[in-house]
């Protein structure tokens, strides 16, 4: 059975743009065209994952797939083609990380509590190129310190775009981090203060 058309879902010609990139991921018992659709309409509506309509993949399937196609499309032929458009070397030399906390209520996942933040649930850290595109993300309990956790995406995007030789990162980023960075890869990391007041 076709579901109704959502104003979210992609274009014929939006698609054919991104099928190559999930060409070598498996099949789904759902299309993927199906399945970036659903993505989109919880990126576009902002809706909460539960609240997604039910003529999409079941929500557990669907966040499954994602974690797959994150690992597979950490800095791919789109942000290069980007970066060659700007003037930019296809990829990157330096790198800005920075987590965030989110609450969550589903005692399914893996989840903890940000003592500093007062936030009871997962965290994301998430590095980009000074462009702004995404390089990596990696989401775990969010009790896990940033001087500690923020090395397991910065593992990643190293391997996937060795040309990077430093990184940005707020002060919860220091001791720790600092030194493993200086340690396994040795690239240095440029710690800014927040600016106050204003």
């Amino acid at each position: 059975m076709t579901r109704k058309a959502y104003d979210t879902d992609l274009t014929d010609q939006e698609w054919a743009q991104l099928e190559p990139y999930f060409s070598k991921h498996r099949t789904y018992k759902w299309s993927k065209r199906e399945l970036v659709n659903a993505t989109l309409y919880i990126t576009k509506t902002g809706c909460q994952w539960r609240m997604l309509p039910h003529d999409f993949p079941p929500l557990e399937f669907l966040s499954a797939c994602q974690g797959e196609w994150l690992m597979g499309h950490h800095f791919d032929g789109t942000c290069q083609k980007k970066r060659l458009k700007a003037g930019r070397a296809a990829s990157p030399t330096y790198a800005i990380i920075d987590s965030q906390s989110v609450k969550t209520t589903d005692v399914a996942e893996e989840r903890g509590i940000d003592g500093g933040k007062k936030v009871k649930g997962r965290k994301r850290h998430i590095v980009v190129d000074t462009m702004g595109n995404l390089l990596d993300v990696v989401v775990h309990a969010a009790n896990l310190h940033d001087t500690k956790s923020g090395i397991l995406v910065t593992r990643i995007v190293m391997v996937q775009c060795p040309t990077v030789k430093a990184f940005s990162a707020d002060a919860g980023y220091r001791k720790s981090f600092e030194e493993m960075m200086i340690e396994e890869f040795g690239c240095p990391v440029d710690i800014f203060e927040k600016i106050k007041g204003g």
